[in-house]
């Protein structure tokens, strides 16, 4: 199984940033990838990085055989290989264990239930917001927007107008400048907009529809190859037109995404009640098991009876030892986030508890440690 290489992965690539413009490296394990792009940033007053979400490095290197990008390499995200977690750490330049933020559904001890992490509602209840609780009960993060501005210099992102003030949004975003866009078009203007100004610091553009669509259709769908491929080549285009020679644009992503054949989507439901005090967390490809006392090797058993083959299960002290999570000191909540056991799948294999009976079938995921999750592209222009 793959590990992530928080040294040379997208939480070090904005720890250099931090070098760049904010305070400096959170950890001396950043230097490594601080020498190799702090050549690049020389001169550099304006950075703007974009974030497209679920973009995998070898779906990047097949697409740029049409694009031709010229300079790239490959960076290793976090795990879990989510939005929530590696967002999160682009967002803070701290690692998953240090953050806290540690999957799309995640057990808050605070409030005493399990919560969708994007939206702060119960797992297939999106009209049910535990908002107003959430934000009372919850600290915010501090993040790279705080640390830039702290030292006089601009720290803004561009977000798409229906997720700006999401509960993720709200954890991982205070203080920094945000500017929306409502669609495509108008994100490319904006952006174009944001070469042609003045500013000395770091703006984040974060694109989400990739991964909308990925999850609907797969990323091996014609249609998410073409998004991908028209996105690129807009954005290449458009940073050549309009850079200045005090600017440098990255793009990058947050992790990647993994086709999963309908027959390889493993439904669990009631049947999980008798060894579990909690249901599940996590995410499709990767769970949290939170269980009743006695029921661990019970539990493996039953899994492995029933699904052998298909994943890897460990004990979560162990994957937190073993620095899968990062490094740092670990959030006040990390243990308690991290359940008893993590399952973590393999190949294209996916396990989706039922926790409404409504949820979604989905044709692409993420979450687990396969070369096309763990891997995303950095693009230097």
């Amino acid at each position: 199984m793959l590990k992530p290489d928080y040294k040379n992965g997208i939480v070090s690539f904005v720890n250099v940033l931090l070098k760049k413009f904010g305070s400096g490296l959170l950890h001396e394990e950043y230097k490594t990838m601080y020498e190799i792009l702090a050549p690049e940033l020389e001169g550099a007053e304006k950075v703007i990085v974009i974030i497209i979400d679920s973009l995998g490095y070898n779906k990047f290197v097949k697409l740029n055989k049409k694009i031709n990008f010229e300079k790239f390499m490959r960076l290793s995200s976090v795990f879990p290989t989510t939005t929530v977690s590696a967002i999160t750490s682009l967002m803070t330049g701290l690692t998953p264990q240090e953050h806290g933020l540690l999957g799309y559904i995640q057990f808050l001890r605070e409030i005493g239930t399990i919560l969708n992490m994007i939206d702060f509602s119960y797992p297939g209840m999106s009209n049910v917001s535990y908002d107003t609780l959430i934000k009372r009960k919850i600290k915010r993060l501090p993040n790279v927007f705080q640390d830039i501005k702290k030292e006089g210099n601009y720290a803004g992102i561009l977000t798409g107008s229906n997720i700006a003030n999401s509960g993720l949004s709200f954890l991982i975003q205070k203080d920094a400048s945000v500017l929306t866009y409502y669609t495509l078009g108008d994100m490319f203007a904006l952006i174009e907009k944001q070469l042609q100004s003045e500013f000395k610091g770091v703006l984040f553009v974060y694109y989400g529809m990739l991964d909308g669509l990925g999850h609907k259709k797969g990323p091996n769908s014609y249609s998410y190859e073409k998004e991908a491929e028209y996105l690129l080549k807009e954005l290449k285009n458009l940073v050549e037109r309009h850079k200045s020679k005090n600017t440098r644009v990255f793009i990058t992503a947050d992790h990647g995404m993994v086709q999963t054949p309908r027959d390889n989507n493993i439904y669990l439901g009631d049947e999980l009640r008798k060894f579990l005090r909690l249901p599940p967390t996590g995410e499709m490809r990767m769970m949290y098991f939170y269980l009743k006392a006695g029921k661990k090797n019970l539990f493996k058993e039953y899994l492995n009876e029933k699904f052998e083959g298909r994943f890897e299960i460990y004990d979560s002290k162990d994957i937190l030892s073993d620095g899968y999570f990062g490094i740092g000191k670990l959030h006040p909540e990390t243990l308690n986030r991290i359940g008893d056991l993590v399952l973590i799948t393999k190949g294209n294999f996916a396990f989706t508890y039922q926790y409404t009976g409504g949820e979604d079938k989905l044709q692409g995921m993420h979450g687990s440690l396969t070369d096309d999750e763990l891997y995303v592209p950095l693009i230097i222009l």
